[in-house]
């Protein structure tokens, strides 16, 4: 199994863990309460007053730790961190009250037996229904009420009290069986979810990609535009948007084959891909046009950018046979000029400005112009 995967469904487990026992704080309090009533008919109650005022303490602290595991939205790479923290705060509720078997234990009472064994009873089903999803956290918590079974036979030798603890044992053994079958259940159900998980977020992420550059597909980057242009206009910042299209990308087209221009269109949105930020949205619109969003640009740093862009792609030697395949791109740059300006109008200034570069001779950096233009429009013009 992949060994990100398995830390990961160990966070699952140990988050399973916490859920099953949070409701401990509402439960806990009042068991501990009964039991203390229960334990004054044979022990003095300044004894079993101590204990009950110590448990109190514990509960406390282990639901503590429980909620603030809960709130820390904790990483996989803490998750050894918290389930050793758990393991202490929660294995001392187990050393508390599997205690009772050693030290609330009177000899030769049936009412006492019948008390010590339903706490011990109690202890292991518990352990075993709750505590199942976390494998490590289980043995923990079950050695603990193991371990004290020996008390019975140790603190009053004779075969009944040594076959009772048998007998506990061999119940402690069978509910461990039970638990460790829940617990392989439970992990499969977990790692099938994040195996449905790992695969709806591949699906989404192909579902934002185009199909042959991997870059962003149009419907994506239009989603992106109208996202940063909603931001951009709430804090008053600036953006840009970069219109790319590749020069006489017809004429390779045309020569040497679709195959050979869709090596083209994979080796042009490579090298811009490499040359944006990572905050910025490289995309392809259609055909050979590509777009870049640039958020949080103003218009210099956008000019730079794609004459950083336009120099990316002027240096690519790319060869079909021995012929020579250059490429170049003409860019145009367009400002957001108006809180929620719409895309298509942005879209549109970025094109106009690209069909400028076209027209003075591409492989060139234009940026819009306010005043009316008197170059051809983009009827005028072949990619």
């Amino acid at each position: 199994m992949d060994p990100d995967r398995s830390a990961r469904i160990r966070l699952a487990q140990l988050h399973l863990y916490v859920d099953n026992h949070i409701n401990d704080q509402f439960l806990a309090p009042a068991l501990t309460v009964v039991a203390a009533a229960l334990l004054t008919r044979w022990l003095p109650v300044e004894r079993v007053t101590i204990w009950a005022v110590v448990e109190l303490a514990i509960i406390a602290i282990y639901i503590t730790c429980y909620r603030r595991f809960r709130a820390a939205k904790v990483q996989v790479a803490d998750e050894r961190v918290w389930r050793r923290r758990i393991a202490w705060a929660h294995g001392a509720h187990m050393l508390s009250w599997s205690s009772i078997i050693v030290w609330g234990w009177v000899p030769g009472d049936a009412g006492n037996l019948m008390f010590t064994m339903m706490i011990h009873l109690g202890l292991v089903s518990l352990t075993a229904a709750m505590s199942n999803p976390h494998r490590r956290l289980l043995m923990s918590d079950m050695s603990i009420p193991i371990v004290a079974l020996l008390a019975p036979p140790l603190l009053s030798a004779g075969g009944f009290n040594a076959g009772l603890a048998l007998l506990g044992v061999f119940y402690c053994m069978l509910m461990l069986c039970v638990a460790f079958k829940i617990h392989g259940t439970t992990a499969e159900a977990i790692e099938l979810r994040l195996r449905n998980e790992e695969l709806i977020s591949k699906l989404e992420h192909q579902a934002r990609l185009d199909g042959l550059t991997g870059v962003a597909n149009r419907s994506h980057l239009l989603a992106t535009g109208n996202a940063e242009i909603r931001r951009a206009s709430r804090f008053g910042h600036a953006m840009a948007l970069l219109m790319l299209d590749i020069d006489h990308f017809k004429e390779i087209n045309d020569t040497h084959g679709h195959l050979v221009g869709d090596r083209v269109l994979k080796a042009v949105s490579d090298a811009c891909a490499l040359a944006v930020r990572h905050c910025d949205c490289l995309g392809r619109l259609g055909g050979e046009e590509f777009a870049v969003i640039l958020p949080e640009t103003d218009l210099p740093s956008a000019l730079a950018a794609a004459e950083r862009l336009r120099e990316t792609v002027a240096a690519l030697q790319l060869h079909h046979r021995e012929f020579p395949l250059k490429t170049t791109v003409s860019i145009g740059v367009a400002m957001l000029q108006a809180p929620g300006e719409p895309l298509a109008q942005l879209l549109h200034r970025a094109d106009v400005a690209m069909y400028r570069a076209k027209n003075s001779g591409r492989n060139r950096v234009e940026a819009e112009v306010t005043a009316p233009m008197s170059d051809a429009g983009p009827e005028a013009v072949t990619a």
